[in-house]
């Protein structure tokens, strides 16, 4: 049977960038007006930490879907050319399920001559059919194909996305991934490093800002959030010096340790970049100008670790099994006093009350998050959250039952803070 995406244009995207979608004004420039005509721009958060591992993908998704839930409209953008995103909200991931893989070149027993179930490929052929239907008719709105006309030297303007509405969650929206995104980081570092001498790569450093900003306009979005790919290249420098909030997913492991330890150095050094770009002329005067950049730590995330004993409502992290607890404060220890200091130093934090107000601790830690277990395959299976799975797609009973109930209430109230927290951050700002 073939897979339903159940996605098409959106009521906002058909209806163009001026349109009053919640009641608010629109200027000639799609910028969502409030009642007193104050600007409204929606905050890009770049979701980046170049270690893989770190479910980036999984918190992009999540928290993007308990914003929407909180009333904000959200855009989740895939700018890894792996898409995990595209395939996470839309139903593409192929891959075999665990139990229908052979080992060794193995087939499983049977009988000779006896026919065996083939519906584990049956819905492998329609998810790759899935994929090649959605990439081949949608490509323009795609980030690599929405792209094209600034890195090919097309003769018209980038335009905003027509975004894929999640039709599960209103207000959520995906900005698909294209594997042939990665094309662009050769000639992106190219321009980063000579735009300012060579005309010709002017538009290249201030496109990908300036693509996010026209779509988020067009939908009247609050927060724009970008997944990223694990890696140290010009896109993701491009994405993280442009964007406003920064949240970095971390794992309780001694990389993740020393990924804070790079990040310390790095961050600065690609903002300190971005301020010469930005007061450059040649980048000023064009198509697309490098903004002046406003990028700050909103915080780091724990997550991924097993539990000795079960969440409850006095205390939704649960607690971890030692030798994760152990790591999970090397974590805490690494962000607190190595990297939130080096971000402090480069003036890419916000002022302490700030925090306070939000309900973040001094070591910066946005939210814990426990491994997810079982859930996680039936989250990708149903296209939703851990935290809005229901009983019937769960497929439980008893005791198994109650306690995967007790895990979502639990995920639920980490994601209902750690949205509340990024809120009250753009709250500060604004």
């Amino acid at each position: 049977m073939a897979l339903e995406l159940g996605i098409g244009p959106s009521d906002a995207a058909r209806s163009g960038a001026g349109t009053n979608i919640r009641g608010s004004r629109s200027d000639i420039h799609g910028v969502a007006r409030d009642s007193k005509g104050v600007g409204v721009a929606a905050q890009i958060i770049a979701m980046f930490n170049h270690k893989g591992g770190v479910s980036k993908t999984t918190t992009t998704f999540n928290l993007g879907w308990k914003l929407a839930r909180k009333g904000k409209r959200v855009i989740l953008v895939d700018a890894d050319p792996q898409c995990n995103l595209t395939g996470v909200a839309l139903g593409l991931n192929a891959e075999w399920p665990p139990e229908d893989v052979a080992i060794d070149g193995e087939m499983e027993d049977s009988v000779e001559g006896e026919q065996v179930d083939d519906s584990g490929s049956t819905e492998y052929a329609d998810v790759q059919q899935a994929s090649e239907d959605f990439w081949s008719k949608n490509f323009e709105r795609t980030l690599y194909g929405a792209l094209r006309p600034a890195f090919e030297s097309e003769p018209k303007l980038l335009s905003a996305v027509d975004c894929f509405p999640i039709e599960a969650c209103p207000g959520l929206f995906l900005l698909p991934g294209h594997l042939r995104l990665g094309e662009y980081e050769v000639t992106l570092g190219v321009a980063q490093e000579l735009a300012g001498s060579l005309v010709a790569l002017r538009n290249l450093p201030g496109a990908f800002h300036y693509l996010l900003t026209e779509t988020a306009k067009k939908f009247e979005a609050d927060y724009v959030i970008v997944d990223m790919s694990p890696s140290l290249g010009a896109i993701n420098q491009n994405i993280v010096a442009t964007s406003d909030l920064l949240i970095v997913p971390t794992s309780p492991d001694f990389f993740s340790i020393m990924a804070l330890q790079s990040l310390a150095g790095i961050l600065p050094r690609w903002m300190r970049w971005a301020q010469l770009a930005s007061k450059n002329e040649v980048l000023a005067e064009a198509t697309y100008p490098f903004p002046s950049p406003r990028l700050r730590l909103a915080g780091t995330v724990i997550q991924r670790y097993r539990l000795y004993r079960a969440p409850t409502e006095a205390k939704p992290y649960g607690t971890p099994t030692g030798p994760f607890r152990a790591w999970i404060e090397k974590v805490r220890g690494a962000n607190r006093y190595e990297f939130v200091p080096a971000l402090e130093a480069a003036n890419l934090t916000f002022e302490q009350d700030a925090y306070k107000s939000a309900g973040i601790d001094d070591a910066r830690i946005l939210a814990q998050i426990q491994e997810f277990n079982s859930l996680l395959p039936k989250s990708q299976e149903h296209r939703v959250p851990v935290f809005e799975l229901t009983p019937d797609q769960l497929e439980q009973v008893g005791v198994v039952l109650q306690g995967s109930l007790r895990q979502i209430r639990s995920v639920n109230r980490i994601y209902e803070q750690f949205a509340d927290r990024v809120i009250g951050l753009g709250e500060s700002r604004s």
